[in-house]
């Protein structure tokens, strides 16, 4: 019997957007002949199903939805939602209520990825290299902490949001002149900023999956920006050249995937996830780690798993196979 997966995109941040683009490429590409597919779009009041052409309100009491007259439950979730609620792991923690598996990590792991200073201190005493940062509160005093960054850090820098994605709110600074304009911009996207040193060298990312059962780190992209920076532009509107696999050292390549295949474990990701990383003179040093990877045509982790020799629909397919069969066994013990 087919199982009814619900592909959940949209929310009220930022990524919102690039939310929508995943979830439709995850539709498209989820084996018809396996699951019957079910787009649920978090609007700003309702969580809305779309299936053949018609919308209706999720009952959030038992993660239901009436269509043609009939009450359809889900098997399993396939959460495609960049930003909050699902990777500051509110969405999971609601599913996990319901009972209902998801293709993704859990709340615990999502709460501390979606944070990216805490997972710098998370990491480190794993041995995890990353750039020498200043974290700062919205209520804290501007001078002061304009001070603090002049003090601990040379330019160029950036400014970011703490818990943000896809580059919204990230400036690269040149001279302290354009401090402050930088700090505005990213409290604008949150109540907490990162400023981090600037390291010149080669972005590189790795996707992560477990693929038949082992954690298995995907080729690697090199990512050629024409910009200051792998700034949204970059990412979404091709304004840099993404080379999979990277062209670079392949004992350094390996190594990268070791770590990465190391974080997923040490942070106890199930699913997907993308961890980013700047390559300079042999050393190479984490940025962030993306619990919920862009799926969309423009995506990396697509591109990695293809030249792995995935299809998407068998990546897919084995993002949401693998949660399926990690319910059952949980059931099975519970019994």
């Amino acid at each position: 019997m087919k199982k009814n997966i619900a592909v959940m995109c949209g929310g009220p941040g930022a990524e919102a957007g690039i939310s929508l683009k995943s979830g439709d490429i995850v539709c498209q590409y989820l084996d018809k002949e396996k699951y019957n597919v079910y787009k649920v779009l978090i609007e700003e009041h309702n969580w809305v199903a779309e299936c053949e052409g018609t919308r209706s309100v999720v009952d959030k009491n038992d993660f239901s939805v009436v269509i043609a007259g009939s009450k359809v439950k889900f098997d399993a979730v396939f959460i495609a939602i960049h930003g909050t609620p699902a990777e500051d792991g509110r969405l999971q923690g609601y599913l996990d209520m319901m009972g209902i598996p998801y293709n993704c990590c859990g709340v615990m792991t999502a709460a501390i990825t979606f944070d990216k200073s805490r997972t710098k201190e998370y990491l480190r005493p794993f041995g995890i290299l990353s750039a020498q940062s200043v974290v700062a509160k919205r209520d804290d005093d501007r001078s002061q902490l304009s001070q603090k960054i002049n003090q601990e850090l040379t330019y160029p820098l950036f400014v970011k949001p703490n818990k943000n994605g896809s580059s919204y709110g990230a400036s690269k600074v040149d001279t302290a002149d354009a401090l402050d304009a930088a700090i505005r911009l990213a409290f604008d996207y949150d109540d907490e900023i990162l400023a981090e040193e600037y390291i010149k060298g080669t972005e590189v990312t790795c996707g992560v999956i477990r693929y038949e059962g082992k954690v298995t780190a995907l080729p690697l992209t090199e990512i050629r920006s024409k910009n200051a920076f792998f700034d949204y532009q970059a990412k979404y509107e091709g304004h840099s050249r993404e080379v999979t696999p990277a062209e670079i050292d392949p004992t350094i390549a390996q190594k990268i995937q070791a770590t990465s295949a190391a974080i997923y474990e040490k942070l106890d990701f199930k699913g997907m996830c993308r961890i980013d990383y700047i390559l300079r003179d042999g050393q190479y040093y984490m940025l962030e780690v993306n619990s919920v990877p862009g799926l969309s045509a423009e995506s990396i982790v697509p591109q990695q798993a293809r030249a792995f020799g995935l299809t998407l629909t068998e990546l897919f397919g084995n993002s949401i196979d693998a949660c399926l069969s990690a319910a059952k066994a949980d059931y099975a013990d519970i019994e």
